[in-house]
């Protein structure tokens, strides 16, 4: 088997990404069917928010993971209760850390949030964070990912979390300095809500915002020190033989690279493989071949995984791990 599908310090978790129709829930699904088979305790997650993976696995998936077979566990995450969970965290978290919030009417806020760019992004980065929290429970957690846009920019969005986070902590800090000379010279300042006095804090440990960011932080620290540890994580995109999934998979092999998450493997999904006369068949069997002669250029080192078009898609789990036992090895 190869060895990046392997639990090594723990679990091992696998994504696997690509352009939108390639076959990455049909790639994933086989790949967890046959570790699985392999008695490797398994869970495949659907993060796109049109799901197939049910369809593929021809059961009825919720939110939660569900047994489909002997060590295989499967869910299919609601987008749309992942953002109104987020948003009541954040809300809440909120509430509790500006107390003097709790006179304005936050909702309305937040229901506005809802729509605002990147908030999908976040939304799934907390729910990955999630699962991977109790990534102890599976060998092997494989994630099959929206359009490879959206994934990028989830994959990466630990690394510039962190950055941002760092810069609010030094600013708090500087916040925090200013306060604290300020009460050496005129005394503590303290506001009233609902009746009570409350004091502003002027040290990092009884600063509820800095304690805040801190926590943020160290729930970021974990995602992005799973994602990049090459031990841990493996990335696998699944591409068609033709140009604009070509162009796609190596940007995307570009942008993992920068923010340091392992690409491990590509699978070549729907090659023909025919001798044929039939001139328009020619003519894309030829195209196909220049494609695979550019990934072998320019993946080099980069495992290449052949899969032939079938005549009909793979369901059921028989079939997904006959194929699966090709992409994780025999």
């Amino acid at each position: 088997m190869r060895e990046f599908f392997l639990p090594k310090k723990g679990y091992r978790v696998v994504f696997f990404i690509g352009k939108g129709g390639v076959g990455k829930t049909t790639g994933s699904a086989a790949a967890a069917a046959a570790l699985a088979e392999r008695g490797y305790r398994t869970l495949i997650v659907s993060l796109d928010p049109a799901h197939n993976l049910g369809d593929v696995l021809m059961v009825k998936l919720k939110d939660k993971p569900k047994k489909i077979a002997e060590n295989l566990y499967a869910a299919e995450l609601d987008m749309e209760k992942l953002i109104k969970t987020y948003l009541k965290h954040l809300e809440e978290s909120m509430k509790h850390t500006y107390r003097y919030l709790t006179v304005i009417n936050l909702e309305k806020y937040f229901e506005v949030l809802s729509y605002s760019p990147g908030i999908e992004e976040y939304a799934t980065l907390e729910a990955v964070r999630e699962i991977l929290a109790n990534g102890d429970d599976w060998d092997v957690i494989i994630f099959d990912t929206p359009p490879t846009g959206l994934t990028l920019r989830v994959l990466a969005l630990p690394k510039i979390s962190l950055i941002w986070t760092d810069k609010l902590i030094e600013i708090r800090k500087a916040i925090l300095d200013r306060r604290a000379a300020i009460a050496n010279i005129h005394g503590e300042q303290e506001f009233t809500v609902e009746g009570e006095k409350i004091k502003l804090p002027t040290r990092e440990q009884d600063d509820a915002v800095m304690k805040e960011l801190k926590s943020y932080r160290e729930e970021v620290a974990f995602v992005e020190g799973v994602i990049t540890d090459p031990e841990k994580t493996s990335v696998v995109t699944v591409m068609n033989p033709e140009m604009l999934p070509l162009y796609e998979t190596e940007r995307a092999y570009k942008s993992l690279k920068k923010f340091k998450v392992p690409f491990n493997m590509i699978v070549m999904n729907k090659v023909l493989e025919l001798r044929t006369e039939v001139p328009e068949l020619k003519a894309k069997i030829k195209a196909q071949e220049r494609v695979l002669g550019e990934v072998g250029r320019k993946f080099k080192g980069i495992e290449v995984v052949r899969i032939p078009i079938f005549a009909e898609e793979p369901r059921g789990l028989e079939r997904l791990r006959t194929l699966g036992g090709t992409i994780v090895g025999e």
